[in-house]
């Protein structure tokens, strides 16, 4: 099973709403960032949480519900998002840190971003969990 071609590897945004300076990710918080995997169509949710993790929820290859935790970091001054998943040890090909450009965005607006392994995303960020 690959994962680093599933919905959730890297894809994000910044809601533009009256972020913190302090934190640019305290919008993203309560509301689920939507992706699409623009190669394979397979669709995946990202919760973000203010302790530095998050919850992918989509579907493996076969259709499979899939459901992890994950690791965020914001680095280069705020420029980039990085994902780390925390699969189970026995995954096949466990993807490590991927990274995307972090822009901002409003609730309900849509956009493409591509991550730092390659797989592009149509991104939308719904409010609510």
């Amino acid at each position: 099973m690959r994962f680093s071609s599933l919905i959730l590897a890297g894809a994000f945004v910044l809601v533009a709403t009256a972020a913190s300076a302090d934190d640019p990710m305290a919008t993203t918080y309560g509301n689920t960032v939507v992706t699409k995997n623009a190669k394979t169509g397979a669709v995946g949710q990202l919760l973000f949480n203010a302790d530095g993790t998050y919850t992918a929820k989509g579907t493996d290859p076969s259709g499979k519900p899939l459901e992890y935790p994950g690791k965020w970091v914001v680095k280069d001054n705020g420029a980039t998002l990085c994902l780390t998943p925390q699969l189970p040890a026995n995954t096949p090909n466990p993807p490590s840190e991927s990274c995307s450009p972090l822009s901002i965005h409003a609730v309900g607006e849509h956009w493409t971003v591509t991550n730092s392994m390659g797989d592009s995303f149509d991104v939308v960020v719904n409010t609510g969990r």
